[in-house]
């Protein structure tokens, strides 16, 4: 079970498009969460332990969604960084000698 969920977790920090696809579940998540929270369950959640848990929920899923946003950062300006090394690698070999 673990290792299931370890290779899913790999899956989807290295795919970009399962990332931000999660990244976007997590967010309406807990977009839904806060609406949900500050309406229709403030009755439900009105004693300490569950307001601590509910909100400590939310703020783990936000949480969450801003380091897959953080990684995928890092992960688009490494993506930049090699191609552009290879754009130069690639007009080095092309470039003419002018000393000849």
């Amino acid at each position: 079970m673990l290792r299931m969920i370890l290779l899913m977790t790999r899956g989807i920090i290295l795919d970009p498009r399962s990332r931000r696809w999660t990244m976007f579940v997590l967010i309406v998540a807990a977009l839904l969460m806060v609406f949900a929270g500050s309406t229709f369950l403030t009755p439900v959640i009105n004693t300490p332990w569950t307001f601590i848990g509910y909100w400590g929920a939310c703020a783990w899923i936000t949480f969450a969604a801003l380091l897959l946003a953080v990684w995928d950062i890092i992960m688009v300006r490494v993506a930049a960084r090699q191609h552009r090394r290879a754009l130069e690698k690639q007009i080095r070999e092309e470039k003419p000698d002018d000393h000849a």
